[in-house]
């Protein structure tokens, strides 16, 4: 009798076509912070219309759309963290202190109708706190280790000891991220606009939400793909 094949995790399916994430991003399942889930288990935990998803998924694989993202699983690691810091890290660099102020910009006109504007304000300046020190413990500790893991031939001798302990500061730091990303997109109803809402209320919305998917995908390529593969080559060496 032939074994039953292993479920399919969220993560692993991205990884294999990664235009997918914009399938799970429209039915708000995690495939990033909790990508090791299948689908079929994230939809029951988080009452999600399974059957729906999986018909998008069928359609999606069925169309030769083509994807903007590079295949991250085929990179070697130092090839990874460099399209991380390029793309993802760049990217943050340029936009949290702009949409900062644009936040700002919408409360100080809006925030007297849209109290919860104010929360909205409190939540993005939390996110941007954490995702600071982040990027520079990422820039300065952990990629480095991998660049190193991946051109030694023995285990390097690390100041803090294995390559599994400043990950796993950095998916707590994740999982800390995701949930402010959640919380944020709950009081923006799904980032819908107000009908009454003026170009900056629209603007902002817009680009929190850009924001978000970029998370999704940044956070996705680092605990999916980046991070596991680094420790199996530590355990190689």
């Amino acid at each position: 009798m032939s074994e039953k094949a292993s479920p399919v995790s969220i993560a692993d399916l991205v990884i294999t076509r990664p235009g997918r994430s914009r399938v799970f991003e429209k039915f708000g399942v995690d495939y990033c912070c909790r990508g090791n889930q299948t689908h079929e288990d994230a939809s029951a935990a988080d009452g999600k219309d399974l059957d729906a998803i999986l018909a998008a998924l069928a359609e999606f694989d069925a169309t030769n759309e083509p994807c903007d993202e590079p295949d991250c699983g085929a990179m070697s690691l130092t090839e990874l963290v460099d399209h991380l810091e390029a793309t993802h890290h760049e990217y943050l660099k340029a936009e949290l202190a702009p949409l900062a102020e644009l936040v700002e910009k919408v409360f100080r006109v809006h925030g007297r109708k849209f109290q919860w504007l104010n929360d909205l304000r409190r939540l993005y300046r939390d996110l941007v706190m954490e995702l600071g020190p982040h990027l520079e413990k990422e820039e300065k500790v952990l990629f480095p280790m991998i660049r190193e893991l991946e051109r030694s031939a023995s285990k390097p001798s690390f100041h803090c000891g294995s390559v599994g302990n400043p990950i796993h500061v950095m998916e707590m730091e994740h999982d800390s991220a995701g949930h402010v990303l959640g919380a944020m997109r709950k009081l923006a109803s799904d980032y819908t606009p107000p009908e009454e809402a003026c170009n900056s209320f629209r603007a902002m919305m817009e680009r929190l939400e850009a924001l978000e998917y970029d998370l999704h995908r940044h956070i996705h390529k680092e605990n999916s793909i980046l991070h596991p593969r680094a420790k199996e080559l530590e355990a190689s060496l």
